[in-house]
């Protein structure tokens, strides 16, 4: 039986997940298999030119721990503490960033960023004022170590022992209508080569030593797919549409032709593997890329980040690509005033409407107070909802 406090927890969850809001918001949305994402990211339906738009806003942990006051090494290493919060966070965002975020009964794990360098050895570094971030000594400091490299335990290497204790102990506090969702690999054969052999090694391999560049990628495509055939084995569940998670893939630190010989390769071996590739991501800029990205078969959303030109994507992608249109959390949102907000999200919907898009905000760090925080996020939101519609229903 929960705990008190867990036990209420699931019953607010459980009254905003029928709501007539949350059946509203539920309309901007196509369906789609539950995910173990960072964040909750729905794929949006096509957009007429005069019809309501689906947008999120999505603090990060760092700013979440200062909103509800918890520790963020706990919510990453405490199965209880991380289920506490999510449940806190749902509840929060529905109930005072009223966005059209939906809200569901799954819990999904997300370790973050280090999960997947941790299964070949690379540190984990956590933080009391920020999420936690990937040590810097290079795993793979040559030929000889690349050679020793090994395909990760699916029980004992890295992280994978906190994620086997998440899924088993978060499983058993919950109700049996609720569910747990195990971490995937999200992280880009190319990302995970970077973080192995640290960046500045990696660009001056690609100029000196370019097939040690691709040995290591390419090791890095054989591995995830072993290792989320082994996630599949386990979870008795079909391979399903992946993500890859690219922050690493930009313009200028690759080029076009460094990401058509080092990048593009795996991830299309990935598209084929796991029958699509749901989502798309990197923050940086990616519009010189975007030809090659097109590469990639089946693929289902694509993450435009700030840095990238909407109107180029818009040009090249086609109408079968949804988008998810994120804004720079510090200049658009947590800096911004209410007439700059509109200006820029009717420019966004002028672009964009006629094709299935998504208006996000995240990425939003500590900055000022909490209070000038949750005041910015909800002047956007009130911005967006005159914009794009939508609920806004306390």
């Amino acid at each position: 039986m929960s705990e008190p406090i867990l036990s209420e927890l699931f019953d607010r969850i459980r009254d905003l997940s029928v709501s007539d809001r949350n059946s509203v918001a539920a309309t901007f949305w196509s369906s789609q298999a539950a995910t173990a994402r960072d964040h909750w990211r729905g794929v949006p339906r096509v957009v007429a030119a005069n019809g309501a738009v689906g947008y999120t806003i999505e603090p990060e942990i760092p700013l979440w721990a200062r909103i509800l006051d918890f520790d963020i090494p706990e919510f990453y290493t405490n199965p209880r503490t991380y289920l506490e919060q999510s449940l806190r966070m749902a509840a929060y965002r529905h109930e005072q960033l009223p966005d059209c975020t939906v809200v569901g009964k799954e819990i999904p794990i997300w370790l973050g960023v280090p999960f997947e360098p941790s299964l070949f050895g690379q540190a984990t570094i956590y933080s009391s004022t920020a999420s936690p971030w990937i040590g810097k000594r290079p795993v793979v400091g040559s030929a000889v170590d690349l050679a020793l490299l090994r395909r990760p335990d699916f029980l004992r290497d890295g992280l994978m022992p906190t994620a086997h204790r998440f899924y088993q102990e978060i499983g058993e506090l919950l109700p049996e209508d609720f569910s747990v969702l195990f971490p995937e690999w999200g992280r880009s054969p190319f990302a995970v080569a970077l973080h192995l052999r640290g960046m500045e090694n990696i660009a001056i391999d690609m100029l000196e030593r370019p097939e040690f560049v691709t040995q290591l990628v390419d090791l890095m495509t054989s591995y995830r797919k072993e290792w989320t055939s082994e996630r599949a084995e386990f979870l008795h569940q079909p391979v399903e549409p992946g993500n890859l998670y690219n922050d690493e893939i930009n313009c200028p630190f690759l080029s076009p032709e460094m990401y058509r010989r080092f990048a593009l390769p795996g991830e299309q071996e990935l598209s084929r593997f796991h029958g699509g590739i749901a989502y798309w991501h990197s923050c940086g800029n990616i519009t010189p890329l975007l030809p090659l990205i097109l590469e990639i078969p089946q693929l289902g959303m694509l993450h435009v980040g700030p840095w990238t030109d909407l109107e180029k994507v818009l040009e090249s992608v086609p109408d079968s690509v949804a988008l998810e249109v994120c804004l720079h959390p510090v200049r658009d949102v947590q800096t911004s005033g209410p007439q700059e907000m509109r200006e820029d999200l009717r420019r966004i919907r002028s672009l964009c409407a006629g094709r299935a898009y998504t208006v996000r905000a995240n990425g939003m760090q500590p900055l000022h107070s909490v209070q000038h925080e949750l005041e910015q996020m909800q002047t956007w939101l009130e911005a967006a909802a005159e914009v794009f519609g939508g609920p806004i229903d306390r």
